[in-house]
């Protein structure tokens, strides 16, 4: 599940808008939505509340199993109108309907069309008894009341209002996002005239966002909700690298360069001469007036501290954040306490790799030497990619051993374009478009000192790609019998969660046999750990970035600039950071407890089902499952519930 104050950057990455501007039906016609959820969902008409009410009540099971459709047109009517409302979503997920248009949630009219969207469904899903309804549909119920009532909960409320203020950062600003789509390495296409055209519309929509941002920027100075000087300081290089340049010397210039050659010579002409106009006419002044406005303007008001709390209403802004990315309860102090014990537990392990490699001296004289050792490092860019390469051969080889199932989806790892130098990132997974059209890929930032360090390239493949992202987004993509939502969508805590808990299969796949391939697995996992620590430190505790790179290169053989990309991640993406720790202790917890349940009966393969093949889903809803599957085995009674809430 995503909502806006992520989507201001993931969907803002990714995160990441409006589809169609129409404006309200006349009454008694589709109450503003589509005509699907027009045909039985309007407000105000109860299920089974129209002309059907007068002629022969059907029996039982047709009863039944009408109720069954209309609660799955519900779901795909809920998805439907949700992507007509964020069309960068409808983007990752393959629906290119509306792929002209650009985020409009920083306008008011989004924000009201928004809620009257969430405040029909949820009065629609009312209408059903989830009792009534057989176990995957209460699952799909369970999970569309939680996005709902989250929803209307955080755009109804000053929250979105304080969020909107600070729409943009330097890892999931959509100026980064937009200019991957418009260089043809996201999920944009550009396969046909359409799609080139289309493009073109796009970017007048993405000026138009531009000048949102810069309207939502002032309004915050205006009320004292400010940016970091910090984060503001690192976006001035990423919007400067696409301006002083000639259009066809500019990133946007690589979907001409790289036209089918299906597309007519007239045709392609016509497009070349398009193209240099809009970069020079309405891209690039798009860039360069954010860039103007932030640095002339903004930056002499942003502000010196880093952490939510201190910034007007920024404890509350914070504490959503953390319930929004960890799905549960815990506060932040909860979280903070659980990061240090996590740092305990994973020196001691790190501390048994440097007996195995025989080096003398403290843990934090072995952390600077691998810091320092150049052997440890890649020494040339061009190398990453292939290495990234041998450990995915490496790891398909031997995923059959843990999972019924496997995505169809090819998955392919490249190199980010030169002007990532410029981004604070390692790269991300880009999912597959479910139709086939587009192989999830792993895009690497060559560049990035993080991706350089040799011991890391199995824990990060295991995590982006295979058993981890890829395979995760793939499999539920590829139920079709799910509803649409389940497929598409995701929930931080699930997601990262489970690809951190994918690093640790390497363990069972026979990889981190080798002592420095066990350091790199430990290593991310004291980066995931020392998370915990710092977000909460910054954003609750009022940690400065000086003691927060302090911390990390105290407990990690990241370099000083390595801690710090990573720590200003924190600090302009509150809470984003906590969801990999919190998700996979939640996982183990329930691998746990269906261990210790079913005994010489536990299977990995169908326990792995158990956690794949629902979807992306709130924790909570997850342990449900699993608990419903224990029972189903006669497993119940076997063991007690408590594994996993002790972490809430």
């Amino acid at each position: 599940m995503t909502t806006a104050a992520s989507r201001l950057r993931l969907h803002a990455s990714r995160q990441r808008r409006l589809a169609h501007r129409a404006g309200k039906a006349p009454a008694g016609k589709s109450c503003g939505v589509s005509l699907l959820a027009a045909v039985t969902l309007c407000l105000g008409v109860p299920n089974g509340s129209n002309a059907l009410e007068h002629q022969v009540r059907p029996s039982a099971t047709s009863a039944a199993q009408d109720s069954q459709r209309q609660f799955h047109a519900l779901l795909e009517a809920y998805w439907a109108d949700f992507l007509r409302l964020n069309p960068a979503v409808a983007l990752s997920a393959g629906d290119y309907s509306s792929q002209e248009l650009f985020d409009d949630s920083l306008e008011d009219q989004w924000r009201a069309r928004l809620l009257d969207m969430l405040k029909h469904y949820s009065a629609a899903l009312a209408t059903f008894d989830p009792a009534q309804l057989s176990a995957d549909d209460r699952t799909s119920y369970s999970m569309l009341r939680y996005r709902l009532d989250t929803d209307l909960g955080f755009y109804g409320s000053r929250l979105f209002e304080l969020a909107r203020m600070l729409p943009i950062d330097q890892f999931r600003g959509l100026h980064v996002g937009y200019a991957a789509d418009a260089a043809g390495s996201g999920s944009y296409p550009f396969k046909t005239v359409a799609d080139y055209d289309k493009a073109l519309i796009r970017a007048d929509n993405y000026s138009r966002w531009t000048d949102d941002v810069i309207q939502r920027l002032r309004q915050g100075v205006t009320e004292g909700i400010v940016l970091p000087r910090i984060v503001v300081a690192r976006m001035l290089p990423q919007l400067h690298a696409h301006l002083a340049i000639a259009p066809d010397q500019t990133q946007f210039w690589h979907p001409i360069e790289s036209m089918p050659a299906a597309i007519p010579a007239a045709v392609r002409a016509r497009l070349t001469v398009a193209y240099r106009q809009k970069i020079a006419t309405v891209i690039q002044p798009a860039y360069q007036r954010l860039y103007d406005y932030l640095r002339t303007e903004y930056l002499s008001h942003a502000r010196q501290t880093v952490g939510l709390g201190q910034m007007p209403n920024g404890e509350a802004l914070y504490s959503y954040y953390v319930r929004y990315h960890t799905t549960t309860d815990m506060s932040p102090a909860q979280i903070h306490a659980l990061g240090l014990a996590e740092v305990r537990r994973i020196t001691a392990q790190l501390t048994a790799v440097q007996k195995t490699v025989h080096f003398k001296g403290t843990l934090h004289d072995f952390l600077a030497h691998v810091r320092n050792d150049p052997q440890q490092h890649f020494e040339r860019p061009e190398d990453v990619v292939p290495s990234f390469q041998a450990a995915r051969q490496q790891i398909v080889e031997r995923l059959p051993a843990l999972f019924n199932v496997l995505p169809k989806a090819a998955y392919e790892i490249r190199a980010l374009p030169a002007s990532a130098r410029q981004s604070q990132d390692n790269g991300y997974y880009a999912p597959a478009a479910a139709d086939g059209s587009r192989p999830g890929i792993l895009w690497m930032n060559i560049y990035a000192p993080g991706v350089r360090d040799k011991f890391n390239v199995m824990t990060i493949s295991l995590h982006e790609g295979l058993p981890g992202h890829h395979l995760q987004t793939s499999v539920a993509q590829e139920r079709t019998d799910l509803p649409s939502f389940r497929r598409f969508d995701s929930t931080n805590a699930y997601v990262e969660g489970w690809g951190l808990y994918a690093e640790s299969l390497g363990l069972e796949m026979g990889f981190y046999s080798d002592p420095w391939q066990s350091y790199g697995h430990l290593n991310y996992a004291m980066l995931r750990a020392n998370r915990l620590v710092i977000d909460t430190g910054i954003h609750a505790q009022g940690w400065s970035i000086e003691r927060s790179v302090r911390w990390m290169t105290d407990h990690s053989s990241m370099t000083e600039a390595q801690a710090a990309a990573e720590v200003e991640r924190y600090v302009a993406y509150p809470g984003q950071a906590l969801s990999y720790k919190i998700g996979e202790i939640r996982i183990l917890a329930l691998r746990t407890r269906a261990q210790e349940a079913l005994g010489s009966r536990f299977d990995i393969k169908s326990f792995h089902d158990q956690i794949l093949l629902g979807g992306s889903m709130p924790l909570t809803t997850l342990e449900q499952n699993v608990e419903r599957w224990l029972a189903s085995r006669g497993a119940h009674q076997a063991a007690s519930r408590s594994a996993d809430r002790s972490h809430r």
